[in-house]
C-alpha cells in the first residue's frame, strides 16, 4: 500500500482553510506576467520519472515545460526517491548531496535550456557522497530548505531566493484532511515559512490509477492561468499557500473549469491496524463507503469535474470568531 493513499486526520497538524468567495475577485487591469520570474519546482514523487505510469515524477517535468513556455526561469530540486506522506517532516540527516536524476525523460530533456538557469534539475539524498541508485532521500521539506539556503545561491546565484516555489504536480489528489500527511503540501509549507510565495498542485480525481500525461498537463495549465491573476499573488504573499487539485481529464478535453473551495473535513478512508495473531499488527487502508462530501469542499469539486483551488493558512493558530 502506498502511504500517499492514507486519508486520516492528524490532530496535531490541522491545516486551516480560508474560503475565498467568488465575489472577492479583483478586476485587474492586466494579468501578471511570468516572464523572467525565478521559480523553484519541488515535489514528493522524486525527480526520476522512470516508471511507465509516470507516478515517480513525470508531473514535475510537465509543469516545468508549461512554466518555461510562459517565460519563467525554472529550477527543479526534488527528492531523490519517492517521499509521499512525509508531510512537513525532516529526515534529520546531518549531510545532504545532490545529483542529476538517473535519466530525465527524453521528451523533457531540452526544456528551459535557453533560460538563465538552463533548466537545472537535481535530486537530493542523504549522505556525503553523490546520490546514486539506492541512495536514501531527504524529505520534500528538507529539499526546500536545501534548495533555498544552499543549492540555488551556489548553483544559480539566486541569493535573494526565487520569486515563487511550486510543489508538484503530485500523482494523486491532496484534498480534505489528507493534506495533513501530504509531502507536496509539506514542501509548500516549508517554503511559506521562509516567506516565499508558494503553490501546491496535484492531479487525479482518485489516488489510483496515477494521472495520465493529459491530466498532468491540465494541472500545469491551471497553475499558469492562476499565476496570471493578481488575486492569487495577493494570497501567496500573505503566508498562505494555494492548493490546486486537478481532476482526471480525457484526451482532447478543453481547459478545466475552476472552483474556489475550502479544504474538506470528510475523510475518504481511515488507516486500520489489525492483529495478526502473532503479536504484530497489519496496516491496511479502509475507504469510507459513500462519504457525504461537503458542499464547497475541494474533494466535492474534484468529483464534480472542477479544478479545486483552496487557500490554506500555514499559521495554525486558532482565532476565535
Amino acid at each position: 500500500m502506498r502511504f500517499k493513499a492514507v486519508r486520516v486526520a492528524v490532530a496535531a497538524a490541522v491545516a486551516l482553510s480560508l474560503a475565498v468567495p467568488a465575489q472577492a475577485d479583483p478586476r485587474p487591469d492586466q494579468p501578471v506576467s511570468l516572464g523572467g520570474k525565478k521559480v523553484l519546482l519541488v515535489n514528493d514523487d522524486s525527480v526520476q520519472a522512470a516508471k511507465p505510469d509516470g507516478s515517480d515524477g513525470r508531473g514535475i517535468y510537465v509543469l516545468r515545460r508549461a512554466l518555461c513556455r510562459a517565460g519563467a526561469d525554472v529550477a527543479i530540486v526534488g527528492p531523490w526517491a519517492s517521499q509521499g506522506a512525509k508531510s512537513r517532516s525532516t529526515a534529520g540527516s546531518p549531510t545532504a548531496a545532490v545529483a542529476p536524476p538517473l535519466a530525465v525523460p527524453a521528451e523533457f530533456a531540452g526544456d528551459c535550456a535557453n533560460a538563465p538557469g538552463h533548466g537545472l534539475v537535481l535530486g537530493a539524498c542523504q549522505g556525503s557522497v553523490p546520490c546514486g541508485p539506492g541512495s536514501p532521500s531527504i524529505t520534500p521539506a528538507d529539499v526546500v530548505e536545501l534548495a533555498l539556503t544552499g543549492v540555488l545561491p551556489q548553483r544559480l546565484g539566486w541569493t535573494a531566493g526565487p520569486d515563487l516555489v511550486v510543489s508538484g504536480v503530485n500523482a494523486g489528489p491532496n484534498t480534505d484532511v489528507s493534506i495533513n500527511l501530504s509531502g507536496t503540501v509539506g514542501a509548500a509549507t516549508a517554503a511559506v515559512e521562509r516567506g516565499v510565495p508558494t503553490v501546491a498542485v496535484s492531479a487525479g480525481t482518485r489516488v489510483a490509477p496515477p494521472p495520465s500525461t493529459e491530466t498532468y498537463t491540465a494541472a500545469a495549465d491551471v497553475v499558469v492561468r492562476l499565476l496570471g491573476s493578481p488575486r492569487v499573488w495577493t494570497l501567496v504573499r500573505d503566508m498562505v499557500l494555494v492548493n490546486v487539485n486537478q481532476p482526471d481529464v480525457t484526451p482532447g478535453a478543453g481547459p478545466s473549469p475552476l472552483r474556489w473551495t475550502s479544504v474538506g473535513r470528510v475523510a475518504q478512508g481511515w488507516v486500520t491496524y489489525g492483529p495478526t495473531g502473532d503479536g504484530t499488527y497489519q496496516l491496511s487502508y479502509d475507504p469510507v463507503p459513500d462519504p457525504k462530501l461537503e458542499e464547497g469542499s475541494d474533494t466535492k469539486a474534484l468529483f464534480d469535474g472542477y479544478a479545486s483551488v483552496s487557500a490554506v493558512a500555514v499559521n495554525r493558530g486558532y482565532t476565535r470568531g
